[in-house]
């Protein structure tokens, strides 16, 4: 505040206008609300970093409070999903079906019965904040939001979702890993809402960073071995159950399938679609690998049901708000009018050459009957008789551009599994696995038919340069 308060001072003594009598009780009621962008830029930045307990829970009212209120403040929240610092108790950011060591009911629990509070949601829908979902394993969304956190001019908020080894059962080798797998099964989808982004809700949402935006579910593959010991793979959906199934936290809801239920079962991604009146006696499971890395089924409990259920919501929640549902509208109609058009272009083509063959015909009865060439008989189309009729404008040849980028399926292999084109080009490119000499390896691939879907805009133009300077393989053109 007194740094602002001299620049005044100082550009009204540059232009003698400077009246202690009037300027002083002036500068002794400014606040930042009456600041210059230029004036707040010269202000240190003020961000607050707590736990969920601090932020979605016992502060969440002071939180709330604090972005209503336009006060230029930064809020980092470490989402861990429990309160780590007290011994593992479940909180408001926990999922549901989740344990947890000082539960109500000891054992006996049958784990979180409630749904998620989704913080950076409900932060989005306070007036002009910047909001974000985002995870330190996507390394490039990561640091644009902190980029876009740290240069918003009003209240923002960053959930970060922070695995706690101790709580999930996980090891801290394995943090990053755990951390990227809970953004591509939905369990904490990545989203960015940024008020400068456009008017309207839809342009303020983005989902970039998140993979197979326009589906419900991305997929993951299986390694496993046959009956021969040889690696092979599986690629099924990825749901919230088959991520819940690697932590503790979820222990107790999952049960090897015994061999007599297998009539029953039905995979998950399944189960969730039917209509509750049909699940009947069915039994949800997901695929995994036993000690021995042999492919088994796993049958999952009624509170992972429940979970998958959640998540599913809450993405399909996103997927609206940032305008998916619209852009699908918006490519299935220019679909149907490409379809129309082709089937137009090769009517007139039909129509085309029906006239040039009545033409022709008509030519030859009148040369064999020696009537006169010119007669009331010629060319419907206006063409003389013989020639040849230009062709329509839908038969001409389409000329191929070069892809805006590209990566050939021969240098697949040669892939290091970096990230950086999956991660920054979501629209391009994704991640499977493939066995590369006997031994199955995480590469990058392109999304057939996306060139011919996605549309460039000059931020995605930087970003494929971008890729192509950094990708670790240099295998990206």
């Amino acid at each position: 505040m007194s740094d602002v308060k001299a620049l005044r001072i100082a550009r009204l003594e540059l232009d003698d206008a400077y009246d202690p009598a009037v300027h002083d009780n002036e500068f002794r009621m400014l606040s930042w609300e009456e600041f210059t962008s230029q004036e707040l830029d010269l202000l240190p930045t003020v961000l607050t970093i707590g736990g969920d307990g601090a932020n979605y829970d016992i502060g969440f009212g002071a939180m709330s409070r604090v972005l209503a209120s336009d006060t230029p403040i930064k809020m980092l929240v470490l989402d861990s999903g429990a309160y780590s610092n007290t011994g593992g108790q479940a909180s408001t950011s926990s999922f549901t079906g989740q344990d947890s060591d000082l539960a109500r009911f000891g054992g006996a629990h049958h784990g979180k019965h409630e749904g998620r509070k989704e913080l950076g949601l409900i932060a989005s829908f306070h007036p002009h904040v910047f909001a974000c979902a985002t995870s330190t394993a996507m390394h490039g969304h990561f640091l644009q939001s902190t980029m876009r956190l740290l240069e918003y001019p009003a209240p923002a908020v960053m959930d970060v979702y922070t695995p706690c080894g101790g709580e999930q059962g996980i090891s801290e080798s394995s943090s990053n890993a755990r951390a990227r797998l809970a953004v591509e099964s939905r369990m904490h989808p990545l989203f960015i809402h940024d008020p400068r982004r456009g008017l309207t809700l839809h342009d303020w949402f983005s989902l970039e960073g998140n993979p197979d935006i326009d589906k419900t579910w991305t997929t993951s593959t299986l390694q496993y071995l046959d009956d021969a010991g040889s690696v092979q793979l599986m690629t099924t959906p990825l749901t919230p159950a088959e991520f819940a199934l690697g932590e503790v936290r979820f222990k107790k809801q999952f049960r090897r399938l015994d061999p007599d239920l297998e009539s029953r079962a039905v995979p998950m991604h399944e189960y969730v679609e039917l209509p509750r009146s049909e699940r009947g006696e069915q039994i949800p499971f997901v695929y995994a690998t036993d000690d021995d890395r042999h492919l088994i089924k796993v049958a999952c409990s009624d509170s992972i049901v429940a979970l998958v259920e959640d998540r599913r919501r809450y993405w399909q929640m996103l997927q609206y708000l940032s305008g998916v549902h619209e852009a699908q509208l918006t490519a299935l109609h220019r679909s149907d009018f490409e379809v129309l058009k082709s089937m137009y272009d090769t009517a007139m083509e039909q129509r085309e050459t029906s006239l040039d063959d009545i033409a022709r015909a008509m030519s030859e009865l009148a040369t064999s009957s020696k009537a006169p060439v010119g007669s009331s008989f010629g060319s419907p189309t206006g063409v003389p008789a013989g020639a040849t009729a230009s062709p329509s404008p839908g038969s001409s040849a389409t000329a191929v551009t070069d892809a805006p980028v590209w990566l050939d399926p021969a240098d697949i292999p040669l892939c290091n599994d970096c990230g950086t084109c999956y991660q920054e080009l979501p629209q391009f490119f994704e991640k499977t696995t493939m066995v590369i000499d006997g031994e199955a390896r995480h590469v990058a691939q392109m999304i057939p038919g996306a060139i011919d879907t996605v549309a460039m805009t000059p931020d995605l133009e930087k970003r494929i340069e971008r890729v192509r300077k950094t990708c670790d393989a240099e295998i990206i053109r």
